[in-house]
């Protein structure tokens, strides 16, 4: 099914190339709205090239939905300019076209403003790079972009990955399939679980027994539950609205997961799938209709302490849990990173990865910040870390990318990489 977001460019494309090729070549049609521009050659001239840019950067816009929305605005602006000229020569009946095509940018805009809200993402601070060893340990298939990964206490990484995301449309996951990957320390690979069409696969977490926990968004939002014989069912159905995003066990062995639209952490039996809301907050929220970042997103237990990555407001929160299971108000770990997942080192310090940002950054128990790796690195797009678990990896932090897919679309590539924070400068 194509959507109102792709059709709708496409028809004002082709129609500011029409405008275009009749003003510049047919200025003495009877009636046509050329006869009210100027009468030059060079003014015609220069209203063409403008509907000739306005249309083929919505042609281009239709494809690629990061420049819709300012193909919508320069397709404005022709209309603009065309409606002054038709209200001040003597074809004003024609005002209806130009007013049209303007109603259809604005229109046009507001059905894909994906590139608006890359625009206002929130700043991330600058901050010094100090690159730790990298290795690229795989490079996955067009259009597979991975969203998570976390380690079993084999050693065995398990990954959750994306196809066949449309950023084109509000709900991109409509034609989307997640599946969870099990990556073997020998590099041979598993797909353990598949979503159906319409849910995505979010964040893993990994119970001791090997049972699988994987939190969904798209038609049905909820936790699935993968059993170490592969069966599996979905755990719990969140309501309407929800947006199970980070997944952790808590000290208690209760899942928790941070919804990144309500501004709550959902609390989660993972033996009956009974849910509830643990703790709500205000500075859990993203920016209301502007925030393309997500607001609460990855979670994590430090023992007791709840730490939560707010990605739009560039926050790290901090929620300790009484001896009842409540949780305090937020203290503020850091700011200054939109950070999507991380992991917690030995030494206490934070690995934050920070998506479309294509960092990892360093928070150290003194809360210095620092950038360990970035894109020149290949960790573009990283979206989770995790150390792993056993002698041979447990310094080594593996950090899953989707390859830069907002950008990138559907020929993005997803990767998984290996850090070496820990190795002697």
């Amino acid at each position: 099914m194509t959507s109102i977001s792709t059709v709708l460019p496409a028809v004002l494309g082709l129609t500011c190339l029409s405008l275009a090729a009749t003003i510049a070549f047919r200025p003495r049609i009877a009636g046509a709205l050329p006869n009210s521009l100027p009468s030059g050659l060079w003014p015609r001239l220069a209203i063409s090239l403008m509907a000739a840019t306005a249309g083929a950067a919505l042609m281009a816009g239709a494809a690629v939905p990061f420049l819709n929305f300012f193909a919508s605005s320069v397709t404005a602006l022709l209309a603009i300019v065309l409606l002054i000229l038709v209200l001040s020569g003597p074809m004003r009946r024609f005002w209806l076209i130009p007013a049209l095509l303007l109603v259809g940018s604005f229109f046009a805009g507001i059905a894909q403003p994906l590139g608006l809200k890359v625009i206002l993402l929130p700043k991330a601070d600058t901050l010094s790079y100090a690159p730790v060893p990298v290795t690229v340990v795989k490079t996955y298939d067009e259009g597979v972009w991975l969203e998570s990964v976390r380690a079993g206490s084999d050693g065995t990484l398990y990954l959750s990955a994306n196809r066949d995301l449309d950023f084109a449309r509000a709900d991109y996951y409509h034609s989307a399939q997640g599946e969870v990957i099990a990556r073997r320390p020998d590099g041979s690979e598993t797909v353990l679980f598949t979503t159906p069409v319409g849910s995505t696969a979010g964040v893993v977490a990994v119970a001791l027994d090997g049972t699988l926990y994987v939190t969904s968004n798209g038609a049905t939002s909820g936790i699935w539950r993968i059993l170490p014989d592969g069966t599996n069912s979905l755990l719990t159905s969140l309501p309407r609205g929800a947006w199970p995003n980070g997944l952790a066990f808590g000290p208690e062995g209760m899942l928790y997961s941070a919804d990144s639209n309500l501004g709550l952490i959902w609390r989660i039996d993972p033996a009956s799938g009974k849910s509830e809301i643990a703790t709500k907050d205000p500075a859990l929220l993203a920016r209301r209709f502007v925030a393309l970042a997500p607001g609460a997103n990855g979670i994590q237990f430090q023992g007791r302490d709840m730490i939560v990555t707010v990605s739009d407001a560039t926050s790290i929160l901090r929620f300790r849990m009484t001896d009842t299971g409540d949780f305090s108000a937020p203290e503020v770990v850091a700011t200054g990173i939109p950070g999507d997942d991380f992991a917690i080192g030995k030494d206490g310090s934070l690995f934050v990865t920070t998506h479309p940002y294509n960092t990892v950054v360093r928070v150290a128990p003194d809360g210095t910040r620092t950038v360990v790796a970035d894109a020149g690195d290949g960790v573009t797009g990283a979206v989770d870390a995790v150390f792993g678990t056993t002698d041979a990896d447990r310094d080594t932090l593996y950090v899953a990318t989707d390859g830069g897919a907002f950008t990138g679309g559907p020929t993005t590539r997803g990767a998984l990489v290996a850090l070496q924070p820990f190795a002697a400068k």
